[in-house]
């Protein structure tokens, strides 16, 4: 004689063990539905740090450029010749050239009032500048949009010129963190205080777009005058202060070694190797001038990325590749270059 509670037992022991194995397959789904969308885009309310290539933003703390979570960075690339000169070298291939080396920067060199430059064609060069601004940004390189004045020494020269352009480029790039802003190439036959008052009436206009933006400062004497710009610094956040230097004919860099040890803001954004005197002395200052860098973690940009038949051009000048280049491209001098881009951070 079967007992009825004794199969109602065994039912209902059927089913809860059921109802436990229903319930962690829900679970799992519900956890796996989770999990997806975590790994899905950050809410509005939540805006990223970084932009769709990795790029952090960039901040100045202390005299030394870093992240936003106060991690040292250092810049270390190329710089671009005249965009209008050399326009084929400013292309995704060749900058990604430079990062496959090691360099997670691209200096864009826009001359100002020399031929082709922007003053002769204003639609046009800046049109070469967005350009390569968003091929830089595309293979996730941090990119300086460089007002390269030289022989117009005085910024102020050209001031109504300099704030439509980086109105432009400060307005369409507002979001992007990776982009920095090289405001004077290399002032000269001027003084601190004339440099001070067009960094005055330029910075506004960037900071109206890109409030946290960095930006750099050329300084007297072809931005080799850091000394002055470091006694009368400019009372604004996130800038740093340019440097230039080139081995083989200039001696030292003790105003720049000072301005390290005063930890004062300062980017070399422009230095190379000449040849005024001995070839292999300079290829050897070169060195240990970037050695030098890389010890103290200070930013820099090396002149130049073409093959202009000069000593401080990267590409040899039989170079006939836009990109992809092998080690038989480059010169002497490309070689020290891309070499020190390479050194582990």
């Amino acid at each position: 004689m079967k007992l009825w509670w004794k199969d109602l037992e065994r039912k209902t022991e059927f089913n809860s063990g059921q109802a436990l194995r229903m319930g962690f397959w829900i679970l799992m789904v519900v956890l796996l539905i989770l999990v997806t969308q975590g790994c899905g885009p950050r809410p509005a309310e939540d805006p990223p740090q970084e932009d769709e290539k990795g790029l952090p933003a960039l901040c100045v703390r202390e005299g030394e450029l870093c992240d936003t979570d106060g991690h040292r960075v250092q810049l270390r690339g190329m710089s671009t010749h005249g965009m209008a000169w050399f326009p084929q070298y400013c292309n995704a291939r060749a900058f990604q050239s430079v990062k496959e080396a090691g360099g997670n920067v691209i200096r864009l060199a826009m001359y100002t009032d020399t031929d082709n430059g922007y003053l002769a064609d204003p639609q046009g060069n800046l049109l070469r500048m967005r350009l390569a601004v968003e091929d830089a940004l595309a293979v996730g390189l941090y990119v300086i949009v460089d007002w390269h004045i030289l022989s117009d020494g005085n910024p102020n020269e050209h001031l109504s010129e300099a704030i439509t352009f980086f109105d432009a480029m400060a307005s369409a790039y507002r979001d992007e963190p990776g982009v920095l802003y090289e405001i004077c190439n290399e002032p000269n036959r001027v003084r601190w205080d004339e440099i001070q008052q067009y960094a005055y009436a330029i910075v506004p206009v960037i900071r109206q777009y890109a409030p946290d933006a960095v930006i750099l400062v050329g300084t007297p004497d072809y931005s080799s005058g850091i000394a002055e710009a470091a006694a009368s610094p400019l009372p604004m956040e996130n800038l740093l202060y340019s440097y230039h230097f080139y081995a083989g004919e200039k001696d030292q860099y003790l105003r720049l070694k000072q301005a390290v040890d005063d930890h004062f803001p300062v980017f070399v954004s422009e230095w190379g190797i000449g040849r005024k005197r001995d070839e292999s002395l300079a290829l050897n200052e070169g060195r240990d001038f970037v050695n030098y860098l890389n010890e103290k973690k200070i930013s820099w940009c090396a002149w130049s990325l073409c093959n202009k038949e000069e000593p401080y051009s990267a590409l040899r000048p039989e170079c006939a590749a836009y990109g992809g280049f092998s080690r038989e491209d480059l010169t002497d001098t490309g070689k020290v270059y891309y070499d020190a881009l390479g050194v582990t951070r």
